[in-house]
């Protein structure tokens, strides 16, 4: 008797190299239709009733039959229903793109579908030439472009704020008790050491970042109640950088720069760095055994975004100590930033 294969019925029938090809180089419509969702505030007139198109045309001015399209290609993506009245309503999946919600990513979303989208479109001319595709269309660096164009930076610390309030990195509950100053290199508004403050009462803060990096630092650092233990000053990074705290963090910052311009921040954090001081620096530690393709897609981020890199454990290793650091320990994460402990040698 001829042995015969069984499938499970649960789990339905395996996907071929076609169509997983097929779902990958459709991608960009995925990223385009959530970004306009996002941009024009889909959700947010969703949340509290399901709307039709006409109706959300009119309260957005657009044109009433294209976004029937967007809305139905969402509503095929998950991110909407469609009954038989006619009517869009909001999926759980789709609440995610409300501006309120605690898990919201919508200011992620538009980020990345406005200058991340248009510069990774030109990735073949970075490969080709080296050269960052960012620099390339827009004639400036990304934070050169982003000090010109105030909704852009915006949008920029708003998506940064709501991803590091979705990470599991370990900073989120690193034990500084016995800790007395941090210093937060870069720090954006003031997210992360906000967090740290609130978490631990006897610790002051300093958020050193460029002057355009604190234009709302102020309002939501006053809006928390730390005020009265974080100093704010602004400076650059790759010049000095406050002296004699016992802590410093970098979040997310050294995977903007090649190594020769990370290791001037890391020089100068060991100048300023207290003897028993100890560096924080919250990065993806690429593994190349790792199957989620999440760290090394956003390599490729830096790669023609910033013309940065996510590195490896013993790439760390070696760029801080060139600096002056000993890489002591990675606390590794299940998302996609794990933190790196050092200490000046």
């Amino acid at each position: 008797m001829r042995n015969r294969q069984r499938t499970n019925p649960s789990q339905g029938p395996k996907e071929s190299p076609n169509d997983i090809i097929y779902q990958m180089m459709f991608g960009f419509q995925t990223t385009q239709t959530l970004y306009v969702a996002a941009k024009l505030g889909v959700p947010d007139l969703l949340q509290n009733e399901p709307k039709d198109s006409n109706e959300l045309a009119r309260l957005m001015r657009v044109d009433p039959r294209a976004l029937f399209r967007v809305l139905r290609a969402l509503s095929a993506l998950g991110v909407l229903t469609y009954d038989s009245s006619k009517k869009f309503r909001l999926t759980p999946v789709g609440r995610v793109l409300c501006t309120d919600d605690p898990r919201s990513l919508r200011y992620f979303v538009i980020m990345l579908g406005e200058e991340h989208y248009r510069t990774a479109a030109d990735l073949l001319h970075t490969v080709r030439t080296g050269e960052t595709s960012f620099n390339r269309l827009y004639g400036k660096s990304h934070y050169q472009y982003l000090s010109e164009h105030p909704e852009a930076r915006r949008v920029f610390d708003a998506a940064m704020a709501e991803g590091l309030r979705q990470s599991s990195s370990p900073i989120q509950v690193y034990d500084f008790s016995n800790r007395r100053l941090l210093v937060d290199v870069g720090g954006g508004r003031g997210d992360m050491i906000v967090s740290a403050l609130k978490k631990n009462p006897a610790l002051k803060g300093i958020l050193f970042e460029l002057p355009l990096g604190i234009r709302d630092a102020r309002s939501y650092i006053d809006s928390q109640r730390v005020a009265d233990r974080c100093q704010i000053i602004f400076g650059s990074a790759f010049e000095s950088m406050p002296a004699g705290a016992d802590v410093y963090v970098m979040s997310r910052l050294l995977h903007d720069f090649s190594d020769e311009r990370a290791a001037i921040i890391l020089v100068n954090c060991r100048r300023a760095i207290a003897k028993e001081g100890i560096l924080l620096i919250q990065e993806s530690v690429i593994r190349e055994s790792d199957t989620s393709p999440r760290r090394k897609l956003l390599d490729l981020t830096m790669l023609y975004m910033e013309g940065g890199a996510e590195r490896t454990e013993q790439e760390w290793r070696n760029l801080l100590l060139s600096s002056g650091f000993d890489l002591v320990n990675i606390r590794r994460a299940r998302g996609t930033f794990d933190l790196i402990e050092a200490r000046p040698i």
